[in-house]
């Protein structure tokens, strides 16, 4: 049976661990962190004092520790091979550990697990957060593991480096680029033993984000994010805030269209009076390219975008010029690929 540790141990290691983040926080913004996994020797003597101070059974105890050293008599352990270990180990003596383990091996969502109590000591809470965190982000649940990750420090980890990875790449997925760019800085300068395809996605991400977006690249961060979510089942108020976040960048998109098409009209006028000598009635584009059901121009409409699968296309004449502007400027499947997300979306909604 497990007893609940001490009050006064849980206060005490907790206080210390955020002085340590302190510290830490200001090492990392002068560069000098480094960041090295915890040894396979400090390992088991931090698993044999969560042990001792959680007041796990001795036989359970036991056996926990016979897990851990079975493991290692295979060999080098990598730091992602020995976090595997640590939760095995860790099952093997906590019931809650071990449900959690089970369900991410299920392929399941994993479900909510607590941190509290004996759960809450540094070396079990931070350790089991970055695996739990690390099956969420794989099944795509990147908010889930943004928000375990989001305090648990790189110092004292079996596997750091997988913290920084998947933590970044959440909350780029998530469009938190400068956290997300931080989280990677420190994997790719200040840490030890990266694995080779942790450091290769990471510097193609980090390639890729340094490129300016533009308004095509937001529209299409967007629409991934709304259908991930989609995708899990979620219909909640984060998946309509993406919603709403899409809506308005096509709004975006749209005006800056429509602007660019007032200037080229007007420049066309012009060249037409230069050559022609004489004054030309100007067209009026700006009445003509209302978005059908808005109230103004280049507004697109949240219910057609959501619901009909429409995106609130110009009249046909414009949207001529409005797609050859977007062939001029944008992958030629851009068009289609608004076309199926909204109709996408819509289907989910009936």
């Amino acid at each position: 049976m497990n007893c609940p540790a001490s009050l006064p141990f849980i206060l005490s290691t907790c206080v210390a661990l955020l002085l340590a983040g302190g510290a830490l926080a200001d090492e990392m913004r002068s560069g000098n962190v480094a960041v090295v996994r915890m040894s396979v020797q400090q390992t088991e003597q931090q698993l044999a004092g969560w042990l001792r101070d959680a007041g796990i059974e001795p036989g359970r105890s036991e056996s926990a520790l016979a897990v851990w050293r079975k493991g290692l008599a295979g060999g080098d352990l990598t730091a992602e091979d020995a976090l595997d270990l640590l939760i095995s180990s860790l099952a093997t003596a906590d019931d809650e550990t071990a449900v959690l383990q089970r369900a991410c091996h299920s392929g399941q969502p994993p479900g909510q697990h607590s941190y509290t109590g004996i759960r809450a000591i540094p070396f079990y809470g931070s350790n089991v957060r970055v695996w739990h965190a690390r099956v969420l982000a794989q099944q795509r649940y990147y908010d889930e593991a943004v928000a375990l990750l989001a305090d648990v420090s790189v110092q004292d980890l079996v596997d750091p480096a997988s913290l920084l990875f998947y933590r970044g790449i959440s909350r780029l997925k998530l469009l938190q680029k400068s956290a997300a760019a931080d989280d990677l800085a420190l994997l790719l300068n200040n840490t030890a033993d990266v694995p080779a395809r942790f450091r290769q996605m990471a510097l193609q991400v980090q390639e890729e984000a340094a490129k300016p977006a533009g308004p095509l690249g937001e529209v299409a961060q967007l629409m991934s994010d709304v259908q991930r979510r989609l995708d899990l089942g979620a219909a909640d108020e984060p998946v309509q805030k993406r919603e709403d976040e899409v809506v308005a960048a096509l709004d975006k998109l749209l005006k800056d269209l429509e602007e660019q098409q007032k200037q080229q009209q007007q420049q066309q006028q012009q060249q037409q009076q230069q050559q022609g000598g004489g004054a030309m009635q100007p067209s009026q584009p700006g009445s003509r390219s209302q978005i059908s059901g808005s109230q103004g121009k280049g507004e697109a409409d949240r219910k057609e975008l959501t619901e009909s699968g429409a995106w609130g296309m110009l009249d046909k004449e414009r949207e001529a010029q409005a797609k050859e502007l977007i062939r001029q400027q944008f992958p030629p499947n851009f068009l289609d690929a608004i076309s199926r997300y909204t109709r996408r979306i819509a289907e989910q909604k009936k």
